[in-house]
């Protein structure tokens, strides 16, 4: 419950926020004796968050008040270039200092002043690390919430653009989010969807926008991310235009972009800063890379296992020639080579990036060689595995790309149990489950995003830059 300032003596204020942060190691309180009204004031900080220059400046002109006027009026002018707001109350206060903020009081004032001295601790703008382009903007978000909406609004430069703030409260503890919009272009109902979802969490503990994604999404269990996380403006601002709302969150460097469709998630910013002819063949090359991904280890196992007859007899006679002296059937054998760069990958992106680099290519080299010299698998084996560990890093999103190494598993093992049924079976059930699923409501496959815009047509092929870079009209998307 607030505490009423009005009537307490200034010693007692001063003692009860004392009292509040006796246990803050970084809190400060600074008396200061202003001679030209022998009065005193006290500024309260927390100096692992504040500006000391401005703390410095402030307590400097402090004392250099003359007395010349009216107290409250020196004191009160003195304070406004760096003013928040006054308050009476003392939770205020203290929620203000923990903000990064600085308390003032002063002798026989009845009222407590909020100085803006918070210098937050941040990077500056660099290159994107995660998705990286050839040709395009180089700028990547950080994590100050503020600076990467300002950066938005730059980009986008639209008076339309709205912002609106969201505060997740558990506790003492506040979390602060961002919805963007264009309005005229978003659809209301998805932001009164998107809104109703902010406002059902109840927990603070969010310390990256991926934590918001499971609490907000429409179909948690499933290995296919339905918001897409970026971290480059330009796609963001492109994602803006096309009437998708724009997730940020404070400290977070990763903007989400809702609601999402499938064919998003493998387009790359730079297939639209690039020839048409250049960019249709690799996008076309990402799609071929997906079906690669996931199924052709399974394919190998099934040829391999069950179906010798389907292949041509010279193929046939040289993959039982490679495994001549194998002692382990083609499943273990798949196994053994797919789980092994799966611990190089991730071994590769933990360590350091110049000894990441090196353990993944000599790791594999050495490994994979060793391998096929002890008869332990085939070196065709080696040959494909290292082809879908090659195909799934076209994938533009890192946890799109993270989704299809982990059906790979589940292809390899229906595939050792029923064959090229198995795998028939498997990608139907793959597809049956994307027609399903959706994003805020919205078809993952499909949706009016895609047929209103006239987005269907670059699926594949980016024949028409004019068409491709064309803004929705009207209201909804």
């Amino acid at each position: 419950m607030a505490t009423d300032y009005i009537g307490i003596s200034y010693n007692d204020i001063k003692s009860n926020i004392q009292a509040a942060f006796q246990e803050q190691g970084d809190f400060v309180s600074k008396e200061i004796t202003i001679p030209g009204y022998g009065r005193k004031c006290c500024l309260f900080f927390l100096g692992s968050q504040i500006s000391w220059k401005v703390i410095a400046e402030v307590g400097l002109n402090i004392e250099k008040l003359s007395g010349s006027e009216r107290f409250d009026a020196a004191f009160c002018s003195l304070l406004a270039p760096t003013l928040s707001k006054t308050t009476l109350f003392q939770d205020e206060m203290v929620m203000a200092i923990f903000e990064g903020n600085t308390v003032v009081i002063a002798e026989h004032l009845s009222i407590a002043f909020i100085l803006r001295t918070h210098a937050p601790k941040k990077r500056s703008f660099a290159e994107s690390t995660t998705e990286k382009v050839v040709r395009g903007p180089k700028l990547a978000y950080i994590e100050d919430l503020d600076d990467n909406i300002g950066l938005t609004r730059q980009m986008v430069n639209s008076k339309n653009l709205k912002v609106e703030e969201h505060q997740i409260k558990e506790n003492e503890s506040i979390k602060t989010l961002s919805l963007l919009y264009i309005k005229g272009v978003a659809d209301e109902g998805i932001i009164a969807d998107i809104t109703d979802r902010l406002h059902k969490i109840k927990t603070t503990e969010i310390q990256d926008s991926g934590m918001i994604e499971e609490l907000i999404e429409d179909a948690p269990f499933s290995p296919f991310p339905q918001m897409q996380s970026t971290e480059r403006p330009d796609r963001v601002t492109a994602a803006l235009n096309d009437g998708r709302l724009v997730l940020f969150v404070a400290n977070s460097p990763f903007a989400l972009i809702l609601p999402t469709t499938f064919d998003m998630l493998l387009q790359s910013p730079d297939d639209y800063y690039e020839r048409w002819i250049a960019s249709s063949f690799l996008r076309l090359l990402r799609y071929m890379s997906l079906f690669i991904t996931v199924f052709l280890s399974s394919l190998y196992i099934s040829f391999v296992s069950f179906h010798h007859g389907l292949l041509p007899t010279d193929v046939a006679m040289t993959i039982i020639a490679t495994r001549e002296d194998i002692p382990f059937p083609p499943i273990l054998e798949v196994l053994i080579m797919e789980v092994t760069i799966e611990l190089l990958r991730e071994a590769g992106i933990r360590l350091p990036s110049p000894l990441g680099q090196t353990i993944g290519l000599v790791g594999g080299v050495i490994i994979g060689q060793a391998a096929v010299e002890a008869n332990i698998v085939s070196s065709l084996m080696v040959i494909i595995v290292s082809i879908t560990t090659i195909t799934s890093f076209t994938v533009p999103s890192y946890s799109f790309g993270l989704s299809f190494r982990l059906l790979r598993f589940g292809a390899i093992i229906i595939s050792a149990i029923l064959g090229l049924v198995g795998v028939m079976f498997f990608f139907l059930f793959v597809l049956i489950h994307l027609s399903k699923l959706t994003s805020f409501n919205q078809p993952y496959l499909s949706g009016k995003f895609f047929f209103y815009n006239q987005k269907w047509k670059q699926i594949f092929l980016l024949l028409s830059k004019k068409r491709a870079l064309k803004k929705p009209k009207g209201s909804g998307a």
